[in-house]
């Protein structure tokens, strides 16, 4: 079974929490994160494309989440399309070896529509979303479905989800997934439902010991 958590938004102390503790382990992580994050969570820096920029060097994944945090189907179709757009473009420009054609486009919410599942898989590889209710799944992905282009991922919040997150796992093992996704945010109390550091290392530590387990950081290169 293949595993991968993806950390939103672009919560600056957690991404560097986060790099460090994969690197430890011979890992990369994978962030989602945004253009323009003014207004999102004020409360919580957020890195930008130099940050991206500096952990991709090290080995890390960076795919968008969205120009800005905006709920892409509460807008006009039109409009939701130019945002996907706007968002891919400042990418290519600014994040280094971007291609759209080989990312991963992560809905905000992880909410859509057919058509705007249809428009973004037109621009990238892949794409998360659960629909436009966005709403949890188990994050079991199968392999007919990833085909497609499409993953659904499971997340757990307001409160920390460290509980819920190994739950999760263990389900996804015990169904033998053959793709398994997690949506995750900030470390130690940062950003919504995080995690605490000692829970994700004890996690990594735990399937990298486990022959049944390989973890995926969504590169699309086949790095593990």
């Amino acid at each position: 079974m293949k595993v991968s958590f993806v950390f939103d938004d672009g919560f600056a102390e957690s991404c560097l929490k986060v790099a460090d503790i994969y690197e430890a382990r011979g890992l990369g992580a994978t962030f989602a994160v945004l253009v323009n994050h003014e207004g999102f969570m004020p409360d919580f820096p957020k890195g930008d494309m130099k940050l991206w920029n500096e952990l991709i060097a090290r080995g890390h994944v960076v795919h968008p989440h969205g120009w800005d945090h905006s709920d892409l189907i509460t807008i006009a179709h039109q409009d939701a399309c130019d945002s996907i757009e706007r968002c891919l473009a400042y990418f290519e420009k600014h994040l280094t070896g971007f291609v759209a054609k080989q990312s991963m486009y992560h809905f905000t919410y992880n909410r859509s529509t057919p058509e705007l599942e249809s428009f973004a898989l037109e621009k990238v590889r892949a794409i998360r979303a659960t629909g436009r209710a966005g709403q949890v799944s188990d994050g079991c992905n199968e392999l007919e479905v990833i085909k497609n282009g499409r993953y659904q991922c499971f997340w757990h919040g307001p409160e920390y989800c460290d509980e819920a997150v190994m739950e999760a796992l263990s389900h996804a093992k015990n169904v033998q997934a053959d793709h398994f996704m997690v949506m995750l945010h900030g470390l130690d109390g940062e950003g919504w439902g995080p995690m605490k550091s000692e829970t994700l290392e004890r996690i990594l530590d735990q399937m990298m010991a486990d022959d049944s387990m390989r973890y995926d950081d969504l590169s699309g290169k086949g790095r593990v």
